[in-house]
């Protein structure tokens, strides 16, 4: 059981380290730009690096996973020294934070046959009194950088993104079923109105129809159609209306 634990957690461990909580004096002052690579060159020195100054984060890759296992764990909590800057406002904010945090990046996101699915956080089982190197390593990495042991690989042949949870599958929940007793009824032939038919084509140019006989105190209806379309008619012609000649005191014009 421990032999596949330490597997699953190997082929988790990626080259490429994603440091987050950057101090604002890494993308600004070369001095510090260079301490901080020193950081992670003592591990590898031939790593390379990627600046997010709108993230304040960097990404750095190293050349095997055993480096970046190593930098990922040991550099935690790193602080930038107050001496490297002559930044009086910054001093308060170094000393206020926390230090950088370090992950793996998950590059199997795009083209890998697994996903991750994240387990319910495990309680410690160990007493109060008592203290062991798994509980500071449980108590100092947070359920916001993902620890290994809190991650599970699942098999999946296709390329797309886990299911999301439980309690947010009412988003896209089809519609409300149908009520008891429901049935599906076959659409009706459209009504044809026969006698509706039988006056139009009763319908002939030059000839009056009548529609409703005369009653005693009201008239008849009766339709003449006319002869021909519009278009035999002629086209009329509107007479061109010359202007008048505007006259005033001084003069015509």
């Amino acid at each position: 059981m421990e032999e596949a634990n330490e597997s699953v957690k190997t082929s988790a461990i990626s080259n490429r380290l994603i440091v987050t909580k950057v101090p604002a004096d890494v993308f600004s002052h070369l001095d510090a730009k260079h301490l901080f690579e020193e950081v992670f060159r003592a591990y590898d020195d031939t790593c390379e690096f990627i600046y997010l100054p709108s993230f304040r984060r960097v990404i750095v890759t190293m050349s095997s996973t055993d480096s970046a296992f190593l930098a990922r764990y040991e550099t935690q909590g790193w602080r930038l020294p107050i001496a490297v800057t002559d930044n009086a406002n910054n001093e308060h904010e170094i000393r206020g934070d926390e230090g950088i945090r370090c992950f793996f990046a998950d590059e199997r996101g795009g083209g890998g046959e697994f996903c991750r699915r994240q387990k319910p956080k495990r309680q410690s089982r160990s007493s109060p009194n008592t203290t062991s190197f798994e509980d500071e390593d449980d108590a100092r990495v947070t359920e916001e950088e993902g620890a290994l042991e809190d991650f599970e690989e699942v098999e999946d042949g296709y390329e797309h993104l886990a299911l999301p949870k439980a309690d947010r599958l009412f988003l896209i929940s089809p519609p409300a079923s149908p009520p008891a007793g429901w049935e599906l009824r076959v659409e009706a032939q459209p009504a044809i109105n026969y006698d509706l038919l039988h006056a139009i084509a009763a319908l002939e140019p030059g000839k009056a129809h009548e529609l409703h006989p005369p009653e005693k105190d009201q008239p008849s209806i009766v339709v003449t159609p006319c002869e021909g379309s519009a278009k035999a008619l002629p086209d009329l012609k509107i007479p061109h209306t010359a202007c008048p000649n505007h006259k005033c005191e001084g003069g015509s014009r």
